[in-house]
């Protein structure tokens, strides 16, 4: 389990467990997969931003960003959200609406970072090439933290069991993300994390 005040400094690590361990227990609460998915992708990511060098308070950032991306989720109808099928466009829709809920309620911590934090969560479904949402961001105009939460999020979201699939083969999720590369995933973010993977294949395991 990722532990929360691994993403603390010395001086916020009461602030931090009062102010966000509460969205933990209402995740879990509301959806125990989307609480799982989330503490995966926090991990993935907290690796993937020291690949590129991130430390301090960026990579902070990015870590709380990764636990709390999903955060949005909670606001998300049951027959959205648990449904085993194929969205239509209507409940697409409303399943796309969590990434700026979830900055909505991450900005209600009143955290000195809330904002930077929130914005990551806010944009992690932009695309490299400007088709994603919700502000249809494109190449650098996302954040790196955000590409980053776009390759590791869909690398776990490919790779774990859902209501209307079985995860998919490592090997058919890593060319599913090569194959993405320039489209909707920033190529040199998934070639770094396809180097973690070969690098440290523990990084995958459950």
């Amino acid at each position: 389990m990722f532990d929360l005040n691994d993403c603390a400094s010395p001086i916020d690590t009461e602030y931090l467990n009062n102010s966000v361990r509460a969205l933990t227990i209402a995740l879990n609460e509301r959806d125990t997969y989307t609480n799982d998915h989330c503490d995966r992708v926090c991990r993935l990511a907290l690796q993937m931003g020291q690949c590129f060098g991130m430390q301090g308070q960026g990579l902070r950032e990015l870590t709380l960003a990764a636990r709390f991306h999903d955060i949005g989720k909670i606001g998300i109808p049951d027959a959205v959200l648990l449904k085993p099928g194929r969205l239509d466009e209507q409940e697409m829709a409303v399943m796309r609406s969590h990434a700026v809920r979830g900055e909505r309620v991450f900005l209600a911590t009143g955290r000195d970072d809330a904002s930077q934090i929130g914005r990551l969560i806010r944009h992690h479904h932009e695309a490299f090439d400007g088709s994603g949402y919700p502000d249809g961001l494109a190449g650098e105009q996302i954040q790196l933290g955000a590409r980053i939460l776009a390759v590791v999020d869909g690398f776990d979201a490919m790779t774990t069991t859902r209501p209307y699939r079985q995860p998919l083969a490592l090997d058919t999720t890593v060319a599913i993300l090569q194959q993405e590369a320039g489209n909707r995933l920033d190529p040199q973010v998934v070639a770094a994390f396809v180097e973690l993977l070969a690098k440290q294949p523990a990084a995958t395991r459950r």
